[in-house]
């Protein structure tokens, strides 16, 4: 339908407003600032970078794992200093903007009932998912380009067994991760 069509240009509009700002943050991930690492643990410990975003929201978080996979930090999210939307409310944290995630819902909750909802919602949000993700990797290209490093990172949906891998963009599984620390 037409106004899923222009929730996801408002998206794509949102998302490019904000690129430099969350390059920025992943530049920082790259040096190793403005981490909190836990009890023990130090930027030396790092050996993988991990980033997961949230189905409705699309809210990021980031963690750094070390050799065996473990948590080292406390968990961040992107970007670290949310800028109040202009449309916001009070109460309105998440990363999507609630002037899109307003629109998304009443268009649900008007069309709910229609017979091919469930075609036009999924092909809303696999086009939704599409864009987040695209913009997602595009930053990290800029990222790896400004800072000429290279680091494990892994980018998925929230609790996926899958995640792109942000140095080849294939796909790659938790076992095969896991494989990696623990042959070498």
């Amino acid at each position: 339908m037409e106004s899923l069509k222009k929730i996801n240009i408002e998206l794509k509009k949102y998302l490019e407003g904000i690129k430099d700002e969350v390059i920025k943050d992943l530049v920082q991930m790259f040096k190793r600032e403005n981490i909190d690492y836990l009890e023990g643990k130090s930027k030396t410990d790092i050996k993988a970078l991990y980033f997961e975003y949230e189905y409705d929201y699309l809210d990021i978080v980031a963690w750094a794992a070390d050799q065996k996979g473990n948590i080292i930090t406390q968990t961040m999210v992107l970007p670290y200093q949310k800028k109040k939307q202009a449309d916001k409310s009070e109460t309105w944290n998440s990363f999507l903007p609630e002037r899109i995630w307003a629109e998304a819902s009443d268009f649900q909750e008007q069309y709910e009932n229609e017979d091919d909802f469930d075609d036009l919602w999924d092909e809303y949000n696999e086009e939704k998912y599409k864009l987040f993700e695209d913009w997602f990797i595009e930053c990290w290209k800029k990222v790896t380009e400004l800072t000429q490093a290279n680091v494990d990172a892994y980018f998925s949906i929230h609790d996926s067994y899958f995640k792109t891998d942000l140095n080849t963009f294939t796909t790659i599984s938790d076992d095969e991760i896991a494989k990696r620390y623990t042959s070498g």
